[in-house]
């Protein structure tokens, strides 16, 4: 009987030898199919990729475009580097801007287009960028997020280099979109430990303090009026569509920086004319921009209580070719207006970043 026993399993384990074959033959092709696909999805975000707001959001922070932005600015004076202000044309019910830049030390180029106001229900942004080595497209990006990020960056590095190193108040007027990404990048380059806000509603200004303790960890207040928000800090953000100055000079004290970041429009300013006038170091993005749109200038200049060479740009003061504050009581001021070149800068550490994740999607 067990003869028998173990003839019959020699005879299974034969009979089962085709079967192990088969399987493992099927084992192999699925294994092949599956290195074919990943080669080709590899080959497919070698090329130009498409990275949606949500892979944005999770591959750069605030810090990393402030970083960005510095490491930009320090080639200003690089006569390749070159930014062409933004362009505006009505479309429909709302406006088309579009502005571009290249950055000739990384051999990049590229463009932002937008759309806003028309009965949407936000912007529509997108940042085109390309390599200038050969001219082929890199990627194409969903760039709200990305603007928001760069915007505050700028004010972050302007206060970085024109704030008082101790400052630890922080005032802001205004509570809409961009407003917490300017928050954040000010507290990442001063040791800010209060920070008081003044939307137009109790309600906003609540929720965007209590939104500020939460995901920043520092303390925050409402205030009950612009000169109550500001008037003790030192540091200072505004961040509104007022077409009136929010800001007064008589509410500001010595030794303050203010950052303007709201208005990029020759009809509307945030600051009174006495503040501009009353600081010591007045900067800005790009002069050429500036000429265009920034109205707490431009009115100034226009009256000859101002001249363009009292104005210095973010770059210039990177590189040190212009002077920042000198004194403790020093007021300072950044004008922040937005440039294509920051946008194309910090689209590139994003691009990178993707490409070295395998983030995003191909193109056609």
């Amino acid at each position: 009987m067990s003869k028998i026993r173990h003839k019959t399993k020699i005879k299974s384990r034969a009979k089962a030898k085709p079967g192990s074959k088969a399987k493992a033959k099927a084992a192999a092709k699925a294994k092949a199919i599956t290195k074919t696909k990943a080669k080709t999805a590899k080959a497919a975000l070698d090329g130009p990729i498409y990275l949606t707001e949500d892979d944005v959001q999770k591959l750069v922070t605030v810090k990393d475009a402030i970083a960005t932005l510095e490491r930009l600015f320090a080639t200003w004076g690089d006569p390749s580097t070159i930014n062409l202000p933004r362009q505006r044309a009505r479309a429909g019910q709302g406006s088309f801007n579009l502005m571009g830049a290249a950055w000739g030390p990384k051999q990049l180029f590229g463009l932002k287009a937008y759309y806003g106001g028309g009965n949407t229900d936000g912007g529509r942004y997108h940042v085109l960028l390309y390599s200038a080595a050969d001219g082929k497209l890199q990627a194409m990006i969903e760039a709200d997020s990305l603007g928001q990020m760069r915007t505050g960056a700028a004010s972050g590095l302007a206060t970085k280099l024109l704030a008082r190193p101790d400052a630890q108040t922080l005032g802001v007027i205004g509570g809409g979109r961009q407003a917490f990404t300017q928050v954040a990048a000010v507290c990442a380059v001063r040791p800010i430990k209060t920070v008081s806000v003044f939307t137009r509603t109790p309600e906003h200004r609540e929720a965007f303090a209590r939104t500020i303790e939460r995901e920043l960890r520092i303390a925050a207040t409402a205030a009950p009026t612009g000169e109550d928000a500001v008037g003790d800090a030192d540091v200072v953000i505004t961040i509104t569509k007022s077409a009136e100055p929010v800001v007064r000079a008589n509410w500001l004290k010595s030794g303050v920086h203010v950052n303007a970041a709201g208005a990029n429009s020759p009809v509307r300013r945030e600051v009174d004319a006495e503040t501009v006038l009353r600081a010591t170091v007045r900067a800005t993005d790009q002069m050429a921009q500036a000429k265009e749109e920034a109205s707490e200038y431009r009115d100034l200049v226009a009256a000859g209580r101002l001249h363009w060479p009292d104005v210095v740009e973010l770059g210039d003061l990177v590189t040190g070719k212009a002077t920042g504050r000198s004194g403790q009581a020093d007021v300072t001021m950044f004008k922040s207006l937005g440039i294509a070149l920051e946008d194309i800068a910090f689209a590139d550490l994003i691009v990178r970043r993707a490409k070295e994740k395998r983030v995003g999607r191909p193109m056609p």
